[in-house]
C-alpha cells in the first residue's frame, strides 16, 4: 500500500510534492491496515452460502460456473488458494478481503484528489494538509464500515474485485485529470480501457464509469455549450453501446460465425464463415486505426483504435472458459466449449428474457400476487414465431402487451417501477448504509431516529439477535453526504457532475435496468456497492466543509476530525461489528457435510437450490469429501445441457446415471422438436421392477415383496385442465428425469432427496412419491415400499439415533461415508447468523422434531422422545433460534407428555410471552409462521399458562376469552379443568378424579350440540388418564343432563 502512496506521489501535480508526505502515507497506511484488519477478523472461516461455493469450487479446480461466468475472478481465487495455510475456502475468500482493503486506499486516493481538484492551498502547511487528508480518511473509514461494503467483504463472491476495479478506473481517472495537459497523459486512457476489459472477466459493473469517463474528458478538455454537451452524451451512449454490445455481445457471435442479430424466434439472421472474417476485419481495422492515426498525427484516431483493443485483449480472459469447457471439469455449466456455445453462455441465454418494459412481466403466480397491487394487470399476449427450419413456436409479445388492458405506459407500471424497483430495491439500500437499518431479516426497512418502535418491534420479532437492532447512524452519514454532495457543486461543480453522474448509474439507474421482479429469493445490495462508494466520498467532502473553517488551526482541525471519525465510522463500525463478522460461522459448510453424510454409498441425491447445491460442490471438489455420491440439481435438471453431463459424466469416478434420454435428446437446442421437453399429461401409475431381496429391505408386507414392483402415481406440478376434463399436471425436465433415474436404478442404486428441496406434501419435486419417503439424516430416502409413521414419512430409526443423538469432534470430517451430522457452534451467542442462515436451523429443527414425534408415537418410547427434544435445544439454541409461538405451545405440550415438567414450564413460559406480545402488539402475528388465521393469541397464552402452573393467568385469560359468556362449554370445560390440574400437579391424583367426575353432570357425551360433546369427550379422556395412573378400570362413563 506504500507502493500505491508512492505512485500516487509521482504523478501528482507540483503542489503536491513534498507537501507532508508523510503525513498522507500515514493516513494511507492506518486506512489500508484498518480495513484489512477488520475484514480478516470478520471473513468466513470456510465456504458462504449462495454462489460462493461455486465460485470457491470453481476458483480451486479452474471450472466453469454458472453464466456469465467470471475467469478473471476465478484466476485471482486459485492464486490465493496456492497459499500453503488455512481453509480453502478461507483462502478463496482472501480475495474479497484483499480486494476491498484495496478499494478503501484507493477511495481515499481518490478522495484527496477530489479535494485538490478545487483545494489548491499549500499542503506544506500542516493545518491545510490534516484538512485534506483527515477528510479524505473521514471517506475511506465511512465507507469500511457500511453495511454492503463490509457484507462484500468477507466472502467469496465478485463484487468485491468488482467494487475494486471501479475504484481503479475512477483513481485513473482522476490521475488523467491532472496530467490531462502533460505530453504522454493518454496513457492513463488507455490503462482505464485496459482495466474495463479485464474487469468484465470479474462483473459487468466497471462499464458504467464509461458515461462519467467521457463527461470528465469532455468537462476537461472542452468549453461548454448545450450542443458539445448532447454531442458528449452521444459519445458516451455510444461509447457504452461498443463495450457491452459490440464487444461484449456483437464481437464473439461475429467470431463464432454468425451475423450477430436475432429474429422473434431467438436465432442469428445468418450464419457463415464470412461473419467469422467480419470479425477479424473489425480488429484489423481497429489495428489499422491505431497506425494510421499514430502516421498522421490523429491522436483521437489512435486513441478510441487502441483503447477499442485494449478492451478487447482484457476482454479476452474469455479465453478461460473455452478452455476450461473443454477440459470437461466437474462443474461445467453450460458446456461453452466452443464460441457459439459462449455468446448463449454470455448472453445468460438460460435465464430466459427479460424486457426494459412493461416492468411486470412474469406470469407466475408469486409475481402476480405482487403485481396486482398497483393496479390492472393481464397476462402477456403470445405471439406466433417461425423458426428457421419451418418449425413454429410462440413467445411472449412484450412489444404489445397492454398490462391494464388500455396502455403499455400506464400508471401500474410506474407505481410499480418507483414503489418497487427504485424506492424497496435501491433507495432502501441506499438508507441501510447511511442511515440505518430496523433489522436482518428480508425486506427490512431502513432507519432513522424518526421510525417507529412498533415497526422495529415487528421486524424483530422472534429475531434472536433482536438486542442488535435496529442498526443506528442518527443519520449522520446520510446528512453530511448531503452537505458534501451540495458542497461539491459548490466548490467544483463540474468534477461534481462526473460523481452525480457515476453515482446515478451505478445505483438507481443500474436498479432500473435490472427490472427486479417481486419477490427475489435475497437481498440484492451488493449490485450497488459502486454508488455507495461515491457517496462515501461525499461523506469525507462534508468532512472537509466543517473543517475547512477550522483549518488555521491545527488543534481545532485535529479535534474537529476526531470528533468527526468518532460519530460516523466509529459509530458504525460499533454498530455493525457483530452482525458483519462471519468468524465461528461454518453453517455453509456443515449443511452440506450433513446431507452428503446422510447417505449411503454411491447414492443419488436430489437437491433443488443455491445453498443445498454449490457447498455441496465445494465439499465434493474442494474438500473431497463423498465424491461417490451424484448430487442432482433438480433446478439444472430443467435444462438439457445438465442432463447431458449427468449422464455421460463421471466426475472423481463416481458412477454415471444410467439415462435413457438419447444424445440428439440432450444437445440440439432446447427449442427444437427434437429436444427433451415438457409435457402437460395426467397422472399415470407407474410400476417399477424391483429385486424381491430390495424389497424385503423396505417392507414386511409379503404380497408387496412377492409382487416384486415398486407402485405409484407419478405426476408433476401445478397443470391445466385437459380436453377431456381431467386434470393435466406439468410435467418438466426435472420431473422426467427423477422418474428416468428411478426406472433405471431399479433401487439398486440408493436415491435421496435432501430435506431442503421442500415438504413433500406440495412440492411437486417429489413427482407423487411423497408416500414412499423415509427420514434418514438430512435426507428423504425413496424407497420402493410404501413408507408411514406419525409423521407422514417413515423414519430410518437407527440412522437418526446416530446422527442426531451421536456428537461428533468439532474438526472431525470423514471423507468417506460415515453416518453423523455436524452442528457446530449453532448455541453460541457469540456466533452471529443472519436471516438467510437462521432459515436452515428450522430445516435441522424439523428433523429432531420428527424424530421425536416418531418416537412418541410410534415406538411409544416418551424417554427417547424426551431426551431427542433435549439435544435439539441444547444443540440448536432457543435464543438465538427463537421458535414460532405455535411451535412453542406443542414442544411444551411434547414435553409434558414426555414427562419432562421442568422444560415444559420453560417452552410453556415462552408460548406464554409471545402470546403476550401479540396481545399487545396485533400487527405482530404477521411475522409469526404456522400461525392460523383463527388462532386466538389469549387461548395460547392461557393454555401455556395452564402447563407451566400459572393458574390464576390462566383462569384470567380464559374469562377474557369468553368475557363471561357460558355459551361455548369447551371454554367453560378449560376453565373447569384448572381445578383438575392443579391438584394433578401436587401429585394429588384421587383428588384429581374426584373433581373430574363431579363434572359428569355438567358435560354430557349425548348433549345436543358438538361443542358440549367435545367438551364431554375431553373431560372422559381426562379421567381415563387418571385412573391409568390410580390403577383402576379405565371403562368410559355416559353422563346425562338432567
Amino acid at each position: 500500500m506504500l507502493y500505491l502512496c508512492k505512485i500516487h506521489t509521482i504523478v501528482s501535480s507540483g503542489h503536491m510534492q513534498n507537501s507532508n508526505r508523510s503525513l498522507h502515507y500515514a493516513f494511507a497506511s492506518i486506512a489500508f491496515l484498518v480495513s484489512l484488519v477488520t475484514f480478516l477478523l470478520t471473513v468466513q472461516p470456510t465456504v458462504p452460502f449462495w454462489d460462493c461455493g461455486e465460485f470457491t469450487a470453481a476458483a480451486v479446480q479452474q471450472q466453469v460456473p454458472h453464466p456469465p461466468g467470471a475467469p478473471l475472478f476465478l484466476m485471482l481465487g486459485k492464486l490465493f488458494h496456492l497459499l500453503p495455510f488455512g481453509d480453502p475456502g478461507w483462502r478463496v475468500n482472501l480475495v474479497s478481503v484483499f480486494s476491498s482493503a484495496a478499494t478503501i486506499v484507493l477511495l481515499y486516493l481518490i478522495t484527496v484528489r477530489v479535494i485538490r481538484n478545487f483545494f489548491t492551498e499549500d499542503l506544506g502547511k500542516l493545518s491545510n494538509a490534516l484538512l485534506v487528508y483527515g477528510s479524505a480518511f473521514v471517506a475511506a473509514m465511512t465507507y469500511t464500515f457500511t453495511d454492503t461494503f463490509w457484507f462484500n467483504a468477507v466472502e467469496s463472491e465478485v463484487y468485491a474485485a468488482s467494487s475494486l476495479f471501479v475504484a481503479i478506473i475512477v483513481y485513473l481517472m482522476m490521475v488523467w485529470n491532472e496530467k490531462a495537459d502533460d505530453p504522454g497523459h493518454e496513457r492513463y486512457l488507455l490503462l482505464i480501457a485496459y482495466m474495463i476489459g479485464l474487469s468484465i472477466g470479474v462483473h459487468l459493473l466497471s462499464i458504467l464509469t464509461i458515461f462519467s469517463l467521457v463527461l470528465i474528458i469532455y468537462l476537461r478538455k472542452y468549453p461548454f455549450s448545450v450542443k458539445t454537451f448532447l454531442m458528449t452524451l452521444g459519445i458516451g451512449i455510444a461509447s457504452f453501446f461498443v463495450i457491452y454490445t459490440l464487444v461484449i455481445m456483437k464481437l464473439p457471435a461475429l467470431f463464432a460465425g454468425h451475423f450477430p442479430f436475432k429474429n422473434d424466434a431467438g436465432e442469428f439472421l445468418s450464419d457463415g464463415s464470412i461473419w467469422t472474417f467480419v470479425g477479424i476485419i473489425l480488429l484489423g481495422i481497429a489495428a489499422y486505426g491505431v497506425y494510421y492515426g499514430k502516421k498522421t498525427n490523429h491522436g483521437v484516431l489512435s486513441l478510441i483504435s487502441t483503447s477499442f483493443l485494449l478492451i478487447c485483449l482484457g476482454y479476452s480472459t474469455y479465453g478461460h472458459i473455452l478452455v476450461r469447457a473443454n477440459s470437461n471439469p466437474p462443474m461445467n455449466e453450460n458446456k461453452p466449449d466452443n464460441l457459439g456455445k459462449l455468446v448463449s453462455y454470455l448472453g445468460r441465454e438460460q435465464y430466459g428474457e427479460a424486457p426494459t418494459w412493461p416492468r411486470r412481466y412474469q406470469s407466475e403466480q408469486r409475481f402476480v400476487n405482487n403485481y396486482v397491487k398497483y393496479g390492472p394487470w393481464e397476462r402477456p399476449p403470445m405471439k406466433i414465431i417461425t423458426r428457421k427450419d419451418g418449425g413454429r413456436g410462440q413467445r411472449p409479445d412484450f412489444g404489445s402487451w397492454k398490462t391494464n388492458g388500455k396502455s403499455r405506459y400506464n400508471g401500474a407500471e410506474f407505481a410499480y417501477l418507483w414503489d418497487y424497483q427504485i424506492d424497496h430495491m435501491y433507495l432502501r439500500y441506499f438508507l441501510w448504509n447511511f442511515m440505518g437499518r430496523t433489522s436482518d431479516v428480508q425486506d427490512a426497512p431502513a432507519y432513522s431516529p424518526l421510525t417507529d418502535a412498533k415497526v422495529v418491534e415487528s421486524f424483530n420479532h422472534k429475531n434472536g439477535y433482536a438486542s442488535h437492532f435496529p442498526i443506528n447512524y442518527f443519520a449522520l452519514p446520510l446528512i453530511l453526504g448531503l452537505v458534501g454532495m451540495f458542497f461539491h457543486f459548490q466548490r467544483d461543480r463540474k468534477m461534481a457532475w462526473v460523481y452525480l453522474v457515476l453515482f446515478l448509474m451505478t445505483g438507481v439507474l443500474a436498479a432500473i435496468q435490472q427490472n427486479q421482479q417481486n419477490p427475489q429469493p435475497r437481498e440484492r445490495d451488493y449490485f450497488y456497492v459502486a454508488s455507495f462508494m461515491i457517496y462515501a466520498m461525499w461523506v469525507g467532502l462534508g468532512a472537509f466543509f466543517l473543517l475547512e473553517k477550522l483549518k488555521n488551526n491545527i488543534a481545532a482541525v485535529g479535534g474537529g476530525l476526531v470528533a468527526v471519525l468518532a460519530i460516523i465510522p466509529v459509530n458504525m463500525a460499533s454498530q455493525n461489528w457483530f452482525t458483519h463478522s462471519r468468524a465461528g460461522n461454518t453453517l455453509a459448510f456443515d449443511y452440506a457435510y450433513n446431507i452428503l453424510q446422510s447417505v449411503e454409498k454411491d447414492a443419488i441425491i436430489f437437491t433443488n437450490g443455491d445453498n443445498d447445491t454449490f457447498p455441496v460442490w465445494y465439499l465434493q471438489d474442494v474438500a473431497g469429501v463423498r465424491r461417490d455420491v451424484r448430487v442432482v440439481n433438480l433446478s439444472l435438471g430443467q435444462t438439457t445441457w445438465y442432463v447431458e453431463q449427468l449422464k455421460n459424466r463421471d466426475p472423481h469416478g463416481a458412477l454415471k446415471l444410467p439415462l435413457t434420454f438419447t444424445d440428439e435428446q440432450l444437445l440440439v437446442p432446447e427449442d427444437d422438436p427434437k429436444a427433451l421437453s415438457y409435457d402437460f399429461a395426467p397422472a399415470r401409475v407407474v410400476e417399477i421392477p424391483v429385486e424381491r431381496s430390495i424389497l424385503a429391505k423396505f417392507t414386511t408386507d409379503t404380497a408387496i415383496i412377492n409382487g416384486g414392483v415398486m407402485r405409484f402415481t407419478f405426476k408433476g406440478g401445478g397443470g391445466r385442465q385437459g380436453q377431456t376434463g381431467q386434470p393435466e399436471y406439468f410435467i418438466g425436465v426435472q420431473h422426467k428425469l427423477v422418474l428416468d433415474i428411478l426406472q433405471q436404478t431399479k433401487f439398486q442404486r440408493p436415491v435421496y432427496y435432501s430435506t431442503s428441496v421442500g415438504d413433500p406434501s406440495w412440492a411437486d419435486e417429489y413427482v407423487g412419491l411423497d408416500n414412499y419417503l423415509r427420514l434418514e439424516g438430512m435426507c428423504f430416502r425413496v424407497c420402493p415400499a410404501p413408507q408411514a409413521s406419525a409423521i407422514g414419512e417413515g423414519v430410518n430409526e437407527a440412522i437418526m439415533e446416530k446422527t442426531l443423538m451421536t456428537d461428533m469432534a468439532f474438526d472431525e470430517v470423514h471423507n468417506e461415508p460415515n453416518i453423523g451430522l455436524k452442528f457446530r457452534n449453532l448455541n453460541n451467542p457469540k456466533v452471529y447468523y443472519d436471516d438467510v442462515h437462521r432459515g436452515y436451523i428450522l430445516n435441522y429443527r424439523n428433523i429432531f422434531y420428527k424424530y421425536a414425534t416418531y418416537l412418541l408415537y410410534d415406538k411409544k418410547d416418551t424417554v427417547r422422545a424426551g431426551k431427542v427434544l433435549q439435544k435439539m435445544n441444547q444443540t440448536l439454541s432457543l435464543d438465538l433460534f427463537p421458535l414460532s409461538v405455535m411451535f412453542e405451545l406443542q414442544l411444551a405440550r411434547f414435553y409434558e407428555t414426555c414427562g419432562l415438567q421442568k422444560e415444559a414450564d420453560d417452552m410453556a413460559l415462552r408460548a406464554l410471552a409471545s402470546a403476550e406480545a401479540i396481545i399487545k402488539t396485533p400487527s405482530l402475528r404477521a411475522q409469526e409462521s404456522n400461525m392460523p388465521q383463527d388462532a386466538q393469541p389469549e387461548l395460547i397464552a392461557a393454555d401455556a399458562s395452564v402447563i407451566a402452573g400459572k393458574w390464576d393467568l390462566a383462569l384470567r385469560y380464559y374469562q377474557q376469552l369468553g368475557r363471561g359468556s357460558t355459551a361455548d362449554p369447551v371454554l367453560n370445560y378449560k376453565i373447569d379443568e384448572i381445578e383438575i390440574l392443579k391438584r394433578e400437579r401436587v401429585k394429588d391424583y384421587a383428588g384429581a378424579l374426584a373433581v373430574a367426575e363431579g363434572l359428569r353432570g355438567k358435560y354430557s357425551m349425548i348433549a345436543p350440540d358438538r361443542r358440549t360433546q367435545q367438551a364431554a369427550q375431553e373431560l372422559e379422556q381426562h379421567i381415563m388418564d387418571l385412573k391409568k395412573r390410580l390403577g383402576r378400570s379405565t371403562q368410559p362413563a355416559i353422563s346425562m343432563v338432567p
